[in-house]
């Protein structure tokens, strides 16, 4: 049986309509887990310490890094090839199987090598724990892929959202009866278990008792450049969080992996939403450039007319914002959200141009680019490390802004697209998320009469929100009409 790309034959304006229903329920998902995570996490910070997020930023350094290795790029290649045998899925599936009980494995005996790297026992268990992630999420790792492919996102949606709320029900639960650091642990563990089986339950596909090597070699090339990518940009993402717990302390890696979520982690959740939508669909148009372009444009504009105003607000109101949900113990976080606020913003710009290296098949390409910018930014760490988190955090926003331009102009090479376009797309968004800036920094400027923190900042944030809806609202029905196809964009 094959399985060809479901979109290769569509006519333009079916897949623009197929794209944007995925973006919507891809949305649906991201944003329904988006909302219960950050609930969550308010919640458990109010409970647990700084050093149990610490503990667990630790080990879940390990253990993401470990997840490139899930399914070797094997489930981008399902999405990016033209046409599927029944033969290569089934050979992908055994294959991610048996790689999940390595990983399973590797992770649970290597653990005091992890304890011996942070200094700090208590990291092993935690790991040893979470190892048992890699042989649950194996199973659906395939069927996952094929929904992906053919855009069924309104499935993912369910399952993802459902998922992760008992995950968070489990995790809350558990902190309230005094489980520490293990209601975070099992809130994951939970999570992952009920995505496997829901993906399982609903996917139609099924393995059958193949495996053929052959098959497996025919996708080496893409899918094992893109895991060399994977590792080098695992390192990027997490060498601040190595360098801070092993010289700084859990308490210190606690302020800032919770700072870093808090911007970069909506940041990322709002670029895989369409990341993941904008994958298959520019994959089944791989060889028409001036498509890509456009629908890259697209893509980024949406991210912009969110992202932008959603960095800049929180930057704007950082101080009431931690202060009121999270408590006084966290006001070293303060600043560290300050800082990150504009890496959150351009690396909302930036993260996309993955799409267009995966739809165009230059897994390598974006591999040689990746090993050159994680050098310098892993020496731009080192060097920040010696003012402590905030001499991190200043490093990540110079090395990520200097690195900007070349991170686009490379991609954009291959889908002949110039910068200075996307700069025009985007400059509308970034002017008005400007304006909401510096008006809600003047209004928050006065009102401190308000004894209550909560009453200051839903003020503030109603404030901004309006002003820039209004500012936007010309931007936002056209960008709605162009994406339907009633108007272009420019």
């Amino acid at each position: 049986m094959k399985y060809p790309m479901l979109l290769s034959s569509k006519k333009k304006s079916e897949l623009r309509i197929n794209a944007v229903h995925g973006v919507k329920w891809s949305a649906i998902s991201q944003c329904g887990r988006m909302i219960s995570q950050w609930i969550t996490l308010i919640i458990l910070a109010r409970i647990l310490s700084p050093s149990d997020f610490g503990l667990v930023g630790m080990a879940m350094v390990v253990v993401g890094f470990m997840n490139i290795f899930r399914d070797m790029g094997m489930s981008s290649a399902i999405i990016q090839k033209q046409v599927l045998s029944e033969k290569v899925l089934s050979s992908i599936f055994w294959v991610n199987f048996m790689i999940g009980i390595l990983l399973m494995s590797l992770v649970f005996f290597a653990a005091p090598l992890g304890g011996l790297l942070y200094k700090d026992p208590q990291v092993v268990p935690v790991l040893q724990m979470l190892s048992i992630s890699f042989f649950i999420s194996a199973f659906s790792l395939v069927h996952q892929a094929l929904l992906e492919r053919s855009l069924s996102f309104n499935v993912l949606a369910k399952v993802e959202i459902f998922s992760s709320v008992c995950g968070s029900v489990v995790g809350v639960s558990l902190a309230l009866f005094g489980k520490g650091i293990w209601s975070l642990v099992f809130q994951s563990i939970t999570t992952i278990l009920l995505t496997s089986m829901l993906l399982w339950i609903r996917g139609p596909w099924r393995p059958k008792w193949i495996l053929h090597w052959q098959e497996i070699k025919s996708i080496c090339n893409f899918s094992l450049n893109l895991t060399g990518f994977g590792i080098f940009n695992y390192v990027i993402r997490n060498a601040d969080y190595l360098l801070i717990g092993r010289y700084l302390g859990a308490q210190d890696l606690g302020y800032y992996t919770l700072a870093y979520k808090i911007l970069l982690f909506p940041v990322q959740n709002l670029s895989a939403v369409i990341g993941r939508v904008s994958f298959p669909a520019m994959a089944s148009i791989q060889n028409d450039n001036p498509r890509i372009a456009n629908a890259y444009l697209h893509i980024n504009k949406a991210i912009a007319m969110i992202s932008f105003p959603l960095m800049l607000g929180v930057m704007a109101l950082a101080d009431p914002f931690v202060k009121t949900a999270f408590g006084e113990q966290w006001q070293p976080m303060i600043i560290l959200i300050q800082i990150l606020a504009p890496v959150g913003l351009m690396q909302s710009i930036i993260s996309p141009v993955g799409q267009i290296y995966l739809s165009k098949g230059r897994a390598d390409l974006m591999f040689q680019l990746v090993i050159i910018s994680g050098l310098l930014t892993i020496l731009s760490f080192v060097i920040g490390l010696q003012w402590g988190i905030v001499g991190v955090s200043v490093a990540y926003a110079v090395i990520t802004f200097a690195l900007a331009y070349v991170e686009l102009y490379i991609p954009f090479r291959l889908i002949d697209l110039k910068v200075l376009t996307l700069s025009k797309v985007c400059a509308r968004p970034f002017v008005n998320s400007i304006i909401m800036f510096v008006l809600m920094i003047t209004l928050n400027s006065i009102l401190p009469q308000y004894k209550l923190g909560i009453v200051n900042l839903m003020i503030a944030v109603l404030f901004g929100g309006t002003i820039y809806v209004l500012l936007s609202w010309k931007e936002v029905v056209r960008l709605y009409e162009s994406l339907l196809g009633k108007r272009s964009m420019a």
